[in-house]
């Protein structure tokens, strides 16, 4: 056995007794550095090897989210300080070039969302959807967000079960489908069928976003300060501070079953709303069940035209359900695009349509005072009565009263014209391309001094009025909501004196509603005439505002 060793540790010794010569040789420094350089990679190799087994690799991943994101951040910083060096905002060089900066730099924002995953798409998300403010390179790169989210292995929905309810899927239900229906940054959709028989959607939270949440948040908040920082122009980090609340709310699924729960009673005297009931015994923080739904998205016009339902019917209780929740119950659906609507025919009568609403994780509460004024300056708009409008609209924080019933309204609160003729001069051209660029002038500063509780209001409406217009905008949607606020306003007593009074009411809003919907509609025709018949341009753009929020 000696005979097989030796030849080994000969060879060992050799080695060693060359290495300790070679040793002299070097300064004692890079001997140090040397052991330094070990010590260090043994250290990160066995925090490694540690956090794969007690942690599946989480630390490793979150660190390597934090330095992708930290990567990104600077390189966004640098790109935007080395392009603009030298240029000033106002020279036409610097608002020629920035429009690319954005671009470079959202795209380099959107495959980091997409690598980091989770929070980080969510954040996209809301990053998108405040386009109020935000340039529209970022707005439209980051909306890809909405349809490129993550899917997971059915192994990890597989073991969340039995971590919350003690078995697998398919031992809970009578059969269950692990192949996804749909997919969105904090969850998966699946369909199954319960025990006894009812077809069911069972929305899974992905197994690890509570656990990443907390680090992901504050890598996300430490990198927006820090541009902060270096950048002094930059002043969009609200909006993340602003998310935080609401995110946390969405990855409780309790939470979203009470708001859905909670809208199914505000709504329940309209009969063409629909929420689905929740099923409590199959529900938890993580995972929530409810009846599965057949129908069709509110956006699919050719799913809508084979159940031959009237678009114009379907946007007309589109907007009265969502009036409901701003001027009446406050309780108010903070996300309503077409994802979240459903459109099918009313079970207990299928000559109805019937709104079903998805996906109740985040509401707004309204408080009392704010629907009240909300409600009576959309009355004075109707009225004309531009005191009332002046006062209701102080009361709401917002001191431009004229811009803020532009921005609910979505057109010009007056249509000045110079008289009708047959022709449209360069100077009525002019004119009017004038008037357009000042009201989005003052609608983009009044929306940025606008308390937040009303922003909410203005995306809500601007997300339902966006499919409206996809609908080729049948309604006259000002109208509706008018009507929904009027309602709101009537008296808690019904007297013989009290129901003259709100007849009278009633009776002149009609009249005064109907007399500018009128004139509205002429001087669109007039102009739309004028195009057809080639003595106009297409003006149709001046004659609505558009309100991206």
């Amino acid at each position: 056995m000696f005979q097989h060793i030796w030849p080994v540790l000969n060879i060992t010794t050799r080695r060693c007794f060359h290495s300790s010569r070679a040793l002299k040789s070097v300064p004692r420094k890079r001997s140090l550095a040397r052991s330094l350089a070990y010590g260090l990679t043994g250290s990160i190799a066995g925090t490694v090897l540690y956090d794969g087994v007690a942690n599946g690799f989480e630390n490793v991943a979150g660190a390597q989210r934090f330095l992708r994101s930290f990567a990104i951040g600077l390189s966004i910083s640098v790109d935007y300080a080395w392009s603009l060096k030298g240029l000033q905002e106002g020279d036409g060089a610097y608002e020629a070039l920035l429009p690319e900066i954005h671009l470079r730099s959202a795209k380099k924002l959107l495959a980091g969302c997409l690598a980091n995953g989770g929070l980080y798409i969510k954040i996209g998300q809301g990053v998108a959807a405040v386009n109020h403010i935000i340039p529209k390179e970022y707005v439209e790169t980051l909306r890809q967000l909405e349809d490129r989210c993550l899917t997971r292995q059915p192994g990890e929905v597989r073991a969340l079960f039995v971590q919350d309810f003690g078995a697998p899927p398919e031992e809970l239900f009578a059969s269950f489908q692990y192949e996804p229906i749909a997919a969105a940054s904090l969850a998966q959709v699946f369909r199954a069928v319960t025990q006894s028989g009812e077809q069911v959607a069972v929305k899974v939270q992905y197994a690890d976003l509570r656990r990443r949440f907390d680090g992901d948040l504050r890598t996300i908040l430490f990198l927006q300060r820090l541009v902060a920082l270096v950048h002094k122009n930059y002043n969009f980090g609200w909006i993340v501070e602003d998310l935080q609340g609401t995110l946390r709310e969405e990855l409780d699924f309790v939470h979203e079953a009470k708001n859905a729960e909670r809208c199914a009673r505000d709504l329940a005297r309209l009969d063409f709303v629909y929420v689905p009931k929740v099923l409590w015994n199959h529900t938890n923080e993580r995972i929530l069940t409810t009846e599965f739904i057949d129908g069709c998205k509110v956006s699919d016009r050719k799913a809508i035209a084979a159940m031959q339902l009237d678009l114009a019917e379907i946007d007309r209780q589109l907007f009265t359900a969502f009036g409901q929740q701003i001027f009446s119950t406050g309780f108010v659906h903070a996300d309503p695009h077409p994802g979240n609507v459903f459109v099918r025919k009313d079970p207990a009568n299928p000559r109805r349509m019937q709104l079903v609403l998805l996906d109740h994780g985040l509401y707004e509460q309204l408080a009392p005072g704010v629907r009240e004024n909300l409600a009576r300056f959309w009355e004075a708009i109707v009225l004309r009565d531009h005191a009332a409008m002046q006062r209701f609209s102080q009361a709401l924080n917002v001191p431009d009263y004229r811009t803020f019933a532009e921005i609910l309204l979505q057109r010009p609160l007056e249509l000045k014209g110079r008289g009708f003729s047959t022709r449209l001069t360069e100077q009525d051209l002019a004119y009017m391309t004038r008037q357009a660029k000042d009201h989005f002038d003052r609608i983009m500063g009044t929306l940025r001094a606008m308390p937040r509780n009303l922003i909410l209001v203005i995306r809500n409406l601007n997300t339902i009025r966006s499919i409206a217009l996809d609908h080729g905008d049948p309604i006259d949607r000002p109208r509706i909501m008018a009507r929904c606020a009027l309602a709101a306003l009537g008296p808690a007593r019904r007297t013989v004196r009290n129901f003259l009074w709100v007849t009278f009411r009633k009776l002149r809003f009609e009249f005064l509603l109907w007399r500018q919907s009128f004139h509205y509609w002429m001087v669109s025709n007039y102009l739309k005439l004028l195009t057809r018949v080639g003595r106009a341009p297409d003006t149709s753009h001046l004659m609505n505002i558009n309100v991206a929020v």
